[in-house]
């Protein structure tokens, strides 16, 4: 089930791009979605939107998305314009401005960020940055928790992160004995 938060930074996103729905197209919206949430996780515990993303060919997708879009077609925010020809992106227009009052400043800046950032790559240069470790261990349509971001890069190993581990091994080792 997807929140009114995630809505709204779906609708928040497509609005952003409203002078030029060209611009989005499925992959960036999805792509703006999980860094948003990602970024947000990685620094305070906590997404965004709540969202469950899961694995698809072209990387994480929020579970929730085709609903939501559904939903603010109905309530008359958002108009899809499906691809006609094979390579061709769906298009989204805002019919209306966004209701930002569930998302937090610091929310809308991330997401504008996220999205401003992705705006300069192609598909395949965002693809390529969502095939992680992360996600080729999970299996098609398997669900990848944010948390398992945090384990997606390889940490300095310093001294200090050395003897840490190596308490950990000791307090185990006296634990068991």
């Amino acid at each position: 089930m997807a929140t009114d938060k995630f809505k709204a930074l779906v609708h928040y996103l497509v609005h952003a791009c409203r002078d030029n729905p060209a611009r989005l197209g499925a992959l960036r919206l999805n792509k703006a979605l999980w860094f948003t949430d990602v970024i947000a996780f990685q620094e305070d515990g906590v997404s965004v939107t709540g969202a469950k993303y899961v694995k698809r060919a072209r990387g994480p997708v929020p579970a929730a998305i085709l609903p939501v879009i559904d939903e603010l077609c109905e309530e008359g925010k958002l108009l899809v314009q499906r691809p006609r020809r094979r390579y061709e992106a769906t298009l989204y227009y805002s019919l209306e401005d966004p209701d930002v009052s569930l998302l937090s400043e610091r929310a809308r800046e991330r997401g504008r960020f996220v999205l401003d950032s992705l705006l300069g790559l192609s598909a395949n240069e965002i693809s390529e940055d969502t095939h992680d470790e992360i996600w080729a261990a999970a299996a098609e349509g398997e669900e990848i928790p944010l948390y398992a971001t945090l384990a997606a890069g390889r940490g300095e190993v310093t001294e200090e992160v050395r003897v840490w581990a190596q308490s950990v091994v000791d307090e185990r080792a006296a634990a068991a004995a």
